[in-house]
């Protein structure tokens, strides 16, 4: 639940407006590899809200695995723009807008961010606890901030 940029709507405007468009190979990568990520974090917390019970520690810890693979996705993306030698076969189809570079940063990055200050604060080897439901429901809320992102993006992008 990153706040918005105050110019959200302006940017979407100008991604409409300059056809700033991701490529089909691009958006695969991208959405498939952080929807997995997003998918297994929402799959993990909804059994343990489901049946009522915390999250034990050692489930906490595989959230931090999938957060780090969603930041290292989106690290890799955007160095594959700045020196090309990531993900070759894209060069010629362009990565992404420094517009969708930002978004992507803003968006996943201070979600991502939230989820880890929650998970790790639990685990804290001086005071670890499971992650109770309260918790739970915050990650999960974040997990559906990014997937809705990423759908308004994909639709904004794919639209030419």
């Amino acid at each position: 639940m990153a706040n918005p940029f105050p110019n959200e709507e302006e940017l979407y405007e100008r991604i409409r407006k300059e056809k700033i468009a991701i490529s089909r190979d691009v958006w695969d990568l991208l959405y498939n590899r952080i929807g997995d990520d997003v998918t297994a974090i929402n799959l993990l917390c909804q059994y343990y809200l489901t049946n009522s019970e915390s999250v034990p520690i050692q489930e906490a810890r595989k959230i931090l695995i999938y957060t780090r693979d969603i930041k290292n996705t989106l690290n890799k993306a955007i160095k594959s723009e700045s020196n090309g030698s990531l993900f070759p076969q894209f060069k010629e189809d362009g990565w992404l807008h420094p517009i969708v570079q930002d978004m992507f940063t803003h968006y996943i990055g201070n979600d991502v961010y939230m989820i880890n200050l929650i998970v790790e604060d639990t685990i804290d080897p001086a005071e670890p606890h499971d992650i109770s439901l309260e918790l739970s429901q915050k990650i999960l809320n974040h997990t559906h901030t990014i997937r809705e992102f990423m759908e308004r993006l994909r639709k904004a992008t794919f639209a030419f």
